[in-house]
């Protein structure tokens, strides 16, 4: 391709210019004018040519044109420090959730222990055994102290991740439960309760250790055990109706043992969500939810369970 020389141009002031060349009419040539290069790769003078990108040489490395700051294979001292840039993000995420497994678990076991206390101040004295199982309304308001900090704990997350009204409004509801729970165990005799409590220990330990352990994902499963909780609630209300209706006692047992199991299978999948690394996990900024969640599914399986094996022990 050829290349004509322009002629110099006037501008506004009468002066004549140099190296000016209208587009698309050639690069310019001649003394004072840059030298043409060799060919036509790498560049296009006219609009109408089409760019052509330059061919990369054999010895050109891949990393040229990296700042030395961002090419670990420039300095091979940096490459140590790549790899721990590369997993200080999951290091940090690791010890996050570490600390966060360790404060559930904390909370869990607090809140159990002051359950386990409430539950056993009946069987101290037999008056006061009565007194708890003649005001039976303590029980209800018991019920509906626990129902409303539940949901405002739940569905308000202002409320659930704000210090101290998220540590205030647990500890209502543990109280709440523990009231319920003593209300509960007073109806029983003393060896049915220690037995369900050492059933409900060694049952939900061996459920925890299994669910952090098993590769298995259970947290897939949550859209089965949904279907089975709403199967498993009406049955629950037709088995209330017979036990007191028509004394049908034997349907409320098969509902306790249901019950028990679908809370232990909630219990697993709960723990999973708060190890994290499944379907689906727990924020660690969610604590609060986590350390109810788990407490709810040990206290849940340990009503079921007096149900169940205390239905012929019970202390009228």
């Amino acid at each position: 391709m050829a290349y004509q020389q322009q002629p110099p141009y006037n501008n506004q002031y009468g002066q004549q210019g140099q190296g000016y060349y209208p587009q698309g009419q050639g690069y310019p040539q001649g003394p004072g004018y840059p030298q043409q290069p060799a060919s036509n790769v790498g560049w296009a003078p006219n609009v109408g040519q089409q760019y052509q990108q330059p061919q990369q040489n054999a010895y050109t490395p891949l990393n040229a044109g990296v700042p030395p700051t961002m090419n670990y294979h420039a300095n091979p001292n940096n490459a140590e420090n790549g790899d721990d840039n590369k997993y200080s993000g999951a290091f940090s995420d690791a010890t996050i959730r570490a600390g966060f497994i360790r404060k559930v678990f904390f909370m869990v076991t607090i809140m159990l222990a002051v359950v386990a206390i409430f539950s056993s101040i009946p069987f101290y004295s037999t008056d006061l055994k009565l007194f708890v199982r003649q005001n039976q309304y303590l029980y209800y308001i018991s019920y509906g102290t626990f129902l409303v900090t539940y949901l405002v704990l739940m569905c308000c997350e202002s409320v659930r991740r704000s210090f101290p009204g998220n540590l205030i409004a647990t500890a209502v509801l543990t109280l709440a439960i523990a009231y319920m729970t003593m209300m509960i165990c007073s109806m029983y005799n003393l060896q049915a309760v220690m037995l369900c409590f050492v059933i409900t220990t060694v049952v939900c330990g061996s459920i925890i250790i299994f669910a952090s352990q098993t590769r298995y994902d259970l947290t897939s499963m949550m859209g089965y055990v949904f279907i089975f909780s709403m199967v498993l609630m009406v049955f629950g209300i037709v088995a209330i109706i017979g036990s007191l209706a028509f004394h049908v006692r034997w349907l409320y047992m098969i509902y306790a043992g249901l019950a028990s199991l679908l809370f232990m299978v909630y219990l697993a999948i709960d723990i999973q969500m708060i190890m994290g690394g499944r379907k689906f996990e727990i924020d660690p900024e969610d604590y609060i939810f986590a350390a109810i969640q788990v407490f709810l599914d040990i206290v849940y399986i340990f009503w079921m369970l007096l149900s169940l094996i205390g239905g012929s022990r019970r202390d009228d």
